[in-house]
């Protein structure tokens, strides 16, 4: 069977590119626009939805900075909804937003750069209720920086999946709650099927390019 290969674009230079590929057109296309910097060091992050691994996006982040900064960046792209609890597990460690100190907690304030080495792998959970789940790997050390004064930026983000109306297999912008708890491949509707649709409307949210999609109120 061919491996699947998610499909993404390259946001620096809006270049398509494949998740399997997206490390080195990432590096290529920084290299193109900024030129590789000897005061510069920055990880390159991937991260995607651990039981949707179509959703993926790559973060240029400062070598130094903060779980916090990654954090922040996840919650804005990606998964804000209502001030959920996260945390990033990494090497069997928990980095809370809010640990107890009591117990011997660890918070988001820790440095990178005596965190990550290429390679490394890990977990992060937004929402210990209606939980998001994403893995992310360290991909590389690149003498880049983030544009602009910020410590994170996505350089690269899956194309949004194809998902269709289960009626009328138009292009779904709506899903129907009630039915995905029941059943996850009839709840997808384009506008005019959903109008028809017999459940609630206030049970609905939209479709959006996020492993979130679907949970809690998020609405991209």
């Amino acid at each position: 069977m061919a491996q699947r290969t998610y499909p993404g674009h390259i946001l620096t230079g809006n270049t398509a590119t494949t998740k399997r590929k997206v490390k080195d057109e990432v590096v290529r296309q920084l290299t193109r626009e900024r030129g590789p910097d000897q005061d510069a060091e920055s990880w390159l992050l991937m991260f995607q939805g651990e039981y949707q691994p179509e959703y993926w996006i790559v973060l240029l982040v400062k070598k130094n900075a903060t779980l916090k900064a990654i954090d922040k960046a996840l919650r804005d792209i990606w998964l804000e909804c209502c001030s959920h609890l996260p945390a990033f597990t990494i090497c069997g460690e928990d980095y809370q937003s809010s640990p107890d100190m009591d117990f011997g907690g660890k918070g988001m304030n820790a440095s990178l750069g005596n965190l990550f080495s290429v390679g490394l792998t890990g977990e992060y959970i937004y929402d210990y209720g209606d939980s998001t789940y994403l893995t992310f790997k360290v991909l590389d050390l690149v003498p880049f920086s983030p544009k602009g004064r910020t410590s994170v930026e996505i350089v690269a983000r899956n194309d949004p999946p194809d998902i269709r109306c289960s009626v009328c297999g138009e292009p779904a912008t709506e899903i129907c709650l009630e039915c995905l708890y029941e059943v996850s491949e009839n709840a997808f509707f384009c506008d005019d099927c959903f109008e028809k649709h017999e459940c609630d409307e206030e049970m609905s949210l939209p479709v959006v390019n996020s492993p979130r999609m679907g949970q809690c109120a998020y609405t991209g």
